[in-house]
């Protein structure tokens, strides 16, 4: 009989509700509770979702009835409380980015260390089927080999100064909420960071004034010259779409962050696959979070401190590239 493994939730922001649809698909699991910084916006999640346990932070980190915790809050809080978690005995899924900096990440990775905790980034886009499948075409040389890599992710907030997107205190901007996707899918295909970087980026136009990334391009040169050209952005829609181009042929991945169709294109063959998100509940549409979940799980049934997939190492060298690119743009975050 399988383990049953009892999550409970660090935050009760809207990205609960996309989370929650996915971890209704898996079984061998259980939300155990759901907290937040008050119990009013914890019981909203709570009652909507039948999650049995409202609870504050520190209440969730000292249950023993929870052996992983999920946590979904802005970016510049994601250490403190994965910290906390960790030093808690509790395994750790934190939201991309695992942290704003290197510096935050390095202290978070030696505290799993430490702890002897399961502790990954949730990449979520690195456990859909059709990025495996991707991979693994890339890996037999179905497209040669790979010679540039083209992505772009990008939406509109909406017109206001109150977004947590537009707010510099807690990490806002286009980079470390659309760009990461960028930077983690070339990681993904390429399997190393560049060894040059070089990006530009919109700040503080005339239209809302902000202090973070509107919109930014940026583009990687890798050691045997191989490319990366990547955008992103919080001000403008974007067809959402990368592009693996080879030697023999190339690959197109429409809405690569959460994709359901593949297209390999090698000479005058194309070659289409779709693999539609398993859809188990009329009630709401799935987005496809359970591939993560269910890996996450796999992980702490067998004893596995660390992903494979999306190692430590990976979040360091992602993590990197945006404090490199923050620092060609000067974009600082107060908290540094």
């Amino acid at each position: 009989m399988s383990r049953i493994i009892r999550w409970g939730i660090l935050g009760a922001g809207e990205v609960v509700d996309r989370w929650m649809r996915g971890a209704m698909q898996v079984e061998n699991m259980e939300i155990v509770a759901i907290a937040s910084r008050t119990r009013e916006s914890a019981r909203k999640r709570a009652d909507k979702w039948n999650i049995p346990v409202t609870m504050t932070y520190d209440e969730m980190i000292a249950d023993h009835n929870i052996d992983i915790v999920y946590i979904p809050v802005p970016h510049t809080a994601h250490k403190e409380l994965a910290v906390k978690a960790m030093n808690g005995g509790k395994s750790v899924l934190v939201e991309k980015p695992a942290a704003i900096n290197e510096q935050e990440l390095k202290e978070m990775i030696s505290c799993a260390k430490e702890n002897h905790v399961f502790f990954m980034e949730a990449v979520w886009t690195r456990f859909f089927p059709i990025i495996r499948l991707a991979l693994e075409k890339i890996k037999n040389g179905d497209i040669g080999e790979v010679k540039s890599v083209e992505s772009a992710f990008s939406f509109r907030v909406k017109d206001d100064n109150h977004s947590r997107l537009v707010d510099i205190s807690l990490g806002g901007g286009g980079l470390l909420d659309t760009g990461v996707y960028n930077l983690h899918f070339a990681h993904m295909v390429y399997g190393k960071s560049p060894v040059k970087l070089q990006g530009l980026a919109t700040m503080d136009s005339d239209e809302l004034h902000l202090q973070v990334d509107e919109q930014a391009a940026y583009i990687g040169q890798y050691d045997h010259g191989e490319l990366a050209v990547m955008t992103s952005g919080i001000r403008t829609q974007m067809l959402d779409t990368a592009y693996v181009y080879g030697t023999k042929g190339y690959m197109i991945i429409p809405r690569f962050w959460k994709p359901t169709i593949l297209q390999t294109v090698t000479g005058n063959k194309t070659e289409t696959v779709e693999e539609k998100i398993p859809q188990k509940f009329k009630e709401f549409e799935d987005e496809g979070y359970q591939f993560e979940i269910q890996y996450v799980n796999e992980c702490l049934t067998s004893g596995c401190k660390e992903s494979p997939l999306v190692s430590w190492d990976n979040s360091l060298q992602v993590i990197r590239q945006c404090d490199e690119l923050r620092r060609q743009w000067g974009l600082k975050y107060p908290t540094e």
